[in-house]
């Protein structure tokens, strides 16, 4: 499949479930993930989850809503990282992940349900780091795919 075809798709699933924007005064609007994936919206519908055009801080420099379109490294799955790791460091690593993410993300995270942005990798590694472990984070797979 071609960029076009996959980006297409990407941005088409996610109109109904993401917070858009269609404000196109916005001086941040083409480089804003909202704003491109409203360029995917049906103008036929009445309703979507959208931006306040008349909240002074939105359409602005400073946008809070504002998402960089630009697509980054994501892990998938973890199911082999503590295959070289002494049993007593793994239980600590493991328990300590589960404390930052709560036990339902990390076991997602841990089995490949959900991805693992950046920002999560660093705090594996920090984990890991922390504890000894001077080995290498094995993922399962590696997307590229946009920080949502």
């Amino acid at each position: 499949m071609s960029k076009k075809v996959i980006t297409f798709i990407a941005m088409k699933d996610k109109v109904d479930h993401y917070t858009i924007c269609f404000i196109d005064q916005c001086p941040l609007h083409r480089c804003c993930l909202r704003w491109l994936v409203g360029q995917y919206a049906d103008p036929s519908r009445n309703v979507y989850l959208a931006i306040n055009p008349h909240n002074p801080l939105m359409g602005s420099d400073n946008c809070p809503e504002f998402r960089q379109n630009v697509r980054v490294v994501m892990k998938r799955g973890f199911t082999n990282m503590y295959h070289d790791m002494p049993g007593y460091m793994e239980k600590r690593i493991r328990d300590q992940l589960i404390e930052v993410f709560g036990r339902k993300q990390y076991f997602e995270m841990r089995k490949g349900i959900r991805q693992i942005t950046p920002d999560q990798q660093k705090q594996i590694e920090s984990v890991c780091r922390r504890n000894g472990w001077q080995g290498p984070i094995n993922y399962d797979a590696d997307e590229d795919d946009w920080l949502w």
